[in-house]
């Protein structure tokens, strides 16, 4: 009966623990499933495109690169834990586990986030190493995490970060609207 009294409790401390992501949980996880590179090829042509950087020494085009590429990437590691919602937390705690398995370590391989030494150690043929793949596959957190990467939208105000990022970053001062 007194067990029966706490369940209550129980639950409703179970949903106060959830929160949402970390963006350095969201960054480790994105490093190590090799997502480190997005928005790299967008940064690479923004800069080409835009008459005012595209006229800029090679050092500074270099500068502006990194530093739209930076608040690409942190944009969607906002949108990531926007998506992700109150539990993403939880999400990206499974995703952390896993990814620490060596099923989860074979999951980085495909993904291109290890290095070749490491996928070779890697007993793809056991059945544990199977069965822990195929579970987490099948999970809600694989579900939700890849669904997130699908969904991401830059927000409205994308052009002021980017031009933000860009005076802090290299000292090149644009206008929002020359970079939209």
């Amino acid at each position: 009966m007194r067990s029966l009294a706490l369940l209550p409790l129980l639950c409703v401390a179970g949903l106060a623990s959830a929160a949402p992501a970390t963006d350095a949980g969201v960054a480790d996880v994105m490093r190590k499933l090799n997502k480190g590179s997005m928005g790299a090829a967008s940064a690479e042509m923004m800069v080409a495109e835009v008459p005012s950087l595209k006229a800029l020494p090679e050092g500074d085009r270099q500068c502006a690169r990194s530093a739209i590429h930076a608040v690409l990437l942190g944009q969607a590691r906002r949108s990531v834990i926007n998506d992700l919602g109150d539990d993403g937390d939880t999400v990206i705690a499974e995703w952390a586990r896993f990814l620490e398995t060596p099923s989860g370590k074979g999951y980085r391989a495909l993904a291109g986030g290890t290095t070749g030494d490491d996928a070779e150690s890697i007993d793809v043929q056991s059945e544990q190493y199977q069965s822990v793949f195929e579970a987490f596959l099948a999970s809600a957190a694989h579900e939700r995490l890849l669904a997130s990467f699908g969904r991401l939208s830059p927000p409205d105000d994308l052009p002021e970060q980017l031009a933000r990022g860009l005076q802090d970053q290299c000292r090149i001062a644009l206008k929002p609207q020359e970079i939209s």
